[in-house]
Order: structure tokens, then C-alpha cells, then sequence
């Protein structure tokens, strides 16, 4: 072929529109891009497993304090409802 450009055996394609196209080896594209896809895949599972073992250690710690608290009937301190324990006036003396 006289429009190779003197590089040897260049493959080409004729794509029928008057135009001739070389084929490119992609080889080192191809990796790059994995690599790249690779990484992106591991740090989203790195991060969806983190997200996973800290809602594990939460639940663990939730029923850890469930266990370890009495509950009583008049105990509302968390909620400042009245009876609560924060609002129990000692009692005079005389």
C-alpha cells in the first residue's frame, strides 16, 4: 500500500467512505481503565463496609444497654415528662 506511510505491514480497513483506518492495539487502555474500575470498585466496598460494621457495632450497643437499664413505670427521665425523677423535690424539713 502506498499510502501506509512506510511503516511496514500496517493493518488497515477500507471503511467505504473514502476513508482508511488503522487498527490501534488497545492493550494498554484496557488495563488502565480496569485499574482504574478496580479501584473505584474497592473503595465503594471498603466504604459500604465500614457503613455495615458500624450499624452492626450499633445495634450490639443497643442491646447491651437494653439489657443493663431497669425499666419502671414512672422512670421518664429522657423525656421530662412529669413524674420524672428531675422533677422530685426532696422533701422539706420542718
Amino acid at each position: 500500500m502506498s499510502g501506509a506511510g512506510g511503516r511496514g505491514k500496517a493493518l488497515a480497513r477500507w471503511l467505504g467512505t473514502g476513508l482508511l483506518v488503522e487498527k490501534v492495539d488497545n492493550t494498554v487502555t484496557l488495563i488502565i481503565l480496569g485499574v482504574v474500575g478496580g479501584v473505584i470498585g474497592l473503595l465503594v466496598f471498603i466504604l459500604l463496609l465500614k457503613k455495615f460494621i458500624a450499624f452492626v457495632l450499633k445495634k450490639t450497643r443497643e442491646k447491651k444497654k437494653e439489657c443493663l437499664v431497669s425499666s419502671s413505670g414512672n422512670d421518664n427521665t429522657e423525656n421530662g415528662l412529669p413524674g420524672s425523677k428531675a422533677e422530685e423535690k426532696p422533701p422539706t424539713k420542718v
